[in-house]
């Protein structure tokens, strides 16, 4: 049988791909540019992470979202200096990713992400003093996410959300004073009786209401 080096280039997929698999790591960067992504792929899984950058533009989005997970995962400086290179890749599971992994310094620039779920990320991650400019957010889940992490200075500005869920966040962290007001709103019927339970267990209200 020949050496795995003599079979990396066998005309074989079923071949090159075991050879991706088992051969020495050492030897992978020869197999990086191998013409199917499943190859590709389970060689960024396995090469030497100093390789990774030369494959982060790789035509086949799984093989860039294995090299953005795995260059995070690497973190320090290696991660600092390549994942804000992958911030604006044209998949967004690949934003979301970076998103996941990246210095919190970078996040203000994937803000206005045109997908939720990159944003929703963000608000999880992101620097206190930026969820201000998230507090309008299109998307429900990310309001939520500013709600129950945003300074509290901030939370008068959500109390009139147009949803129930928001607005019951705020009502859990908010300044007493403005409590008052909050009763006058809507709340969905799953919420309503959450609040009442929630305010009443409020060790800062026990001596105002």
């Amino acid at each position: 049988m020949k050496p795995d080096l003599e079979l990396m280039n066998d005309k074989d997929f079923d071949v090159r791909y075991q050879v991706a698999r088992r051969i020495d790591p050492n030897h992978l960067p020869k197999m990086m540019n191998d013409k199917d992504y499943y190859i590709r792929y389970e060689v960024a899984k396995r090469i030497d992470p100093k390789y990774l950058p030369k494959m982060m533009k790789d035509e086949e989005s799984s093989v860039r979202y294995e090299v953005a997970k795995r260059i995070g995962s690497e973190g320090g400086a290696f991660a600092n200096e390549h994942l804000p290179k992958m911030m604006n890749d044209e998949n967004f599971q690949i934003r979301w990713e970076v998103a996941k992994r990246i210095d919190p310094k970078h996040l203000p620039k994937m803000m206005n992400d045109e997908n939720h779920w990159v944003r929703w990320q963000v608000a999880e991650r992101i620097d206190l003093k930026h969820l201000p400019k998230m507090m309008n957010d299109e998307n429900y889940y990310i309001r939520l996410e500013v709600a129950e992490r945003i300074g509290v200075e901030h939370l008068p500005k959500m109390m009139k959300d147009e949803e129930s869920g928001v607005r019951y966040e705020v009502a859990k962290r908010i300044d007493p004073k403005f409590l008052g007001e909050m009763f006058g709103l809507d709340f969905h019927p799953e919420y309503q009786m959450g609040l009442i339970k929630v305010l009443a267990e409020r060790e800062d209200l026990k001596n105002e209401y």
